[in-house]
């Protein structure tokens, strides 16, 4: 599987000093990425300097500059400083959007405000974050789409979905999978075995047992040839591309940019999206963050002995 936006960068406590970051054409003190070491989750910033001491259990990335982290069981939210703006007492938790975030409370999910507070009563079997000012909610085993103000845009009548953007989403119907407008009106027929929500135009849909990309006319950018994909992202996208493109079927993951170019050459066993100009890798057992020309800026080869 790909590494997702929750991917992390995983160092020992004997590979933090060696971590080495040669300089980046933009620099921006804000940035924060998280990683793992031997167990405990903090934050790198770009320079590659620790800039939130590993403390957590886990954490996520940041959005409207708030990140999730999970502490002794419960879900809570720390700022870019690595304070703790709202104390851990979810029992899970989502990011931020528009000011927004969905929690979940027993077996029950609603959304908050940037100071805790319930804007929307728990009420939700399942709920994600917003996207294009829509969230996708399961009531009753359908999904469905609600405003930031808890209304329905779209009320629960599919058995999937994934989140809105750029005016689409993807939803599923009589098992497959096409795309809905923010009025529910189908845009592209349901036709595909998955399909995952647009980015930068484009998005991959499964056709048998491979991945191409649509444009929102519906017609293949990309014709299917991908084992899996992720999702574009500052131009690029990381794919899989099948087994027979490298040596030992273990480092097939690679990226392309939106004409189907590969701008970085299948070497990874999996491979996440570009964020701030930094995109997650593993390269065999090594974790790293990677820049647009395949350069690993920090990584770790060591793994965490029983006595750390």
């Amino acid at each position: 599987m790909p590494c997702s936006r929750r991917t992390f960068l995983s160092l020992s406590a004997s590979t933090l000093a060696s971590l080495t970051h040669p300089a980046f054409g933009k620099d921006d003190a804000r940035l924060r990425y998280p990683f793992e070491a031997c167990g405990r989750w903090g934050y790198i910033d770009r320079e590659g300097a620790v800039a939130i001491a590993p403390r957590f259990d886990l954490a996520w990335t940041f959005s409207d500059d708030l990140a999730p982290f999970k502490s002794a069981g419960h879900w809570g939210y720390i700022d870019r400083a690595g304070t703790e703006v709202i104390r851990a007492r979810y029992d899970e938790a989502r990011n931020f959007r528009y000011g927004l975030s969905p929690v979940r409370l027993g077996d029950r999910w609603g959304f908050i405000h940037t100071d805790g507070s319930f804007a929307i009563e728990p009420r939700y079997d399942l709920a994600r974050s917003f996207q294009d000012g829509r969230a996708r909610v399961r009531v009753g085993g359908k999904w469905g789409y609600i405003k930031t103000d808890g209304s329905f845009a779209i009320e629960p009548r599919y058995d999937g979905a994934n989140g809105f953007n750029e005016g689409l989403a993807p939803v599923q119907i009589e098992g497959k999978w096409g795309y809905i407008d923010k009025a529910g009106t189908i845009a592209i027929p349901a036709r595909f075995a998955m399909a995952q929500s647009f980015n930068e135009s484009l998005a991959s849909v499964l056709v048998g047992e491979l991945w191409g990309f649509l444009g929102k006319d519906g017609k293949f950018a990309l014709a299917p040839r991908y084992a899996k994909t992720g999702e574009f992202s500052e131009g690029v996208c990381p794919v899989q591309f099948d087994n027979k493109n490298a040596s030992d079927g273990s480092g097939n993951w690679g990226f392309i940019d939106r004409l189907g170019a590969t701008i970085i050459l299948p070497r990874f066993s999996s491979a996440g999206k570009f964020d701030d100009g930094l995109a997650t890798v593993v390269d065999r057992k090594s974790l790293s963050y990677i820049t647009h020309t395949g350069l690993s800026i920090w990584h770790s080869k060591s793994a965490c002995s029983s006595t750390v």
